[in-house]
């Protein structure tokens, strides 16, 4: 008998670590200095390594499609976050990143795919990959993307709200139809 893993999805930008306002308005980090984890991340984290839930990281990462970056920047940054995580004893088990856009500007990561999130190519992706019941399974993110992405796969959603973003962004989470919204990662921990 084949028994399935459940496990905690977690989005990265908003999530894991802070969005930055830049001259521009608020963005993701597009410099590894610029990464901050949130309050309460490596708490969330720390609890599902404790209870030996794997941490899935599930991310658009369209800088680099976008021109913002380059593919070492956004390593760059990568790492950045998961040293961070290191630092506070935690750690994110996996990571799906998707790094296309249908607006990008380089031509090999300019598309429409089906791993970009609100589409849920990486959560089944990585649940076939890592044996995961996905019913079993929470994803924690910031974005209406997120949760409908997290719908799509059949994962219990989560909703971090804040207002590190664009306005129009910010009132789109308030909306969507998470199974749970939370102000604070710290309310989290009682979910996992």
């Amino acid at each position: 008998m084949n028994i399935k893993n459940k496990a905690f999805f977690v989005d990265r930008d908003g999530v894991v670590n802070r969005m930055v306002r830049y001259e521009g308005g608020w963005d993701s980090p597009q410099k590894p200095e610029d990464v901050v984890l949130v309050d309460g991340i490596a708490e969330v984290v720390g609890q599902a390594n404790k209870k030996n839930i794997p941490v899935v990281e599930i991310s658009n990462q369209p800088g680099v499609a976008k021109g913002k970056m380059n593919g070492e920047q956004s390593r760059a940054i990568e790492e950045r976050v998961h040293e961070l995580l290191k630092s506070q004893g935690v750690r994110i088990d996996y990571k799906y990143i998707c790094q296309h856009h249908p607006k990008g500007v380089v031509p090999e990561l300019t598309m429409v795919c089906e791993c970009r999130k609100p589409k849920p190519g990486l959560l089944l992706q990585a649940a076939r990959e890592l044996n995961i019941d996905l019913e079993k399974s929470f994803f924690l993110g910031d974005k209406a993307a997120d949760v409908q992405a997290g719908k799509a796969a059949g994962c219990k959603t989560i909703i971090y709200l804040h207002d590190e973003d664009v306005p129009e962004k910010v009132e789109e989470a308030r909306n969507a139809p998470a199974d749970y919204k939370v102000n604070s990662l710290k309310e989290v921990v009682k979910l996992i």
